[in-house]
């Protein structure tokens, strides 16, 4: 068997040659990242070597390396794509220091009436609003229907009002 076509179970199983898949594979995976998904050159070697670990991890079960080590790329890349889109970034010029200082406030506000909630509507909210994920994909992440999870949502905001009023009124 060439050295190229060699997959990492069985370069574990003769000797553990990890070095020849992660050479054989990585450019592929980087520029499947950078090609495909328009990810950054750092970025996508960050993840290319978390795909390798999970590989390394999983390699007597894989059957096909290429076939998996690209299918958990692709994976990587759109979990990246998604959490990135919800990080919010601060305008490149921030309008005032009386700006910062409100939306600290909010979330120092947001947060508290949080606590005032059960669990599961902090979770709930945690991730519609502070997470910023849509109501199916919270209904996914509560193992709901997306019905459900707009019900509760909308349950757990009336709630959040409810309590934040009355402690605004004590």
């Amino acid at each position: 068997m060439a050295a190229g076509n060699r997959t990492l179970a069985t370069a574990v199983d003769h000797g553990g040659d990890f070095d020849a898949v992660y050479e054989d594979h990585l450019r592929l995976l980087v520029g499947t990242a950078i090609d495909r998904f328009h990810i950054s050159e750092s970025d996508a070697e960050t993840l290319a070597h978390d795909v390798f670990l999970a590989y390394f991890l999983k390699a007597e079960q894989v059957l096909d390396s290429t076939a998996w080590l690209v299918a958990a790329m692709c994976n990587a890349s759109r979990y990246y794509l998604r959490t990135r889109a919800r990080q919010v970034e601060l305008p490149s010029e921030v309008v005032g220091q009386t700006r910062v200082v409100e939306e600290i406030t909010d979330q120092l506000v947001a947060r508290e009436v949080l606590c005032c909630l059960t669990p599961r509507c902090q979770l709930a909210l945690g991730l519609r609003y502070l997470e910023g994920y849509s109501i199916p994909e919270v209904a996914a992440e509560l193992r709901t229907t997306p019905k459900y999870a707009g019900k509760l949502v909308s349950r757990c905001l009336r709630q959040a009002h409810d309590r934040y009023t009355k402690k605004e009124r004590e």
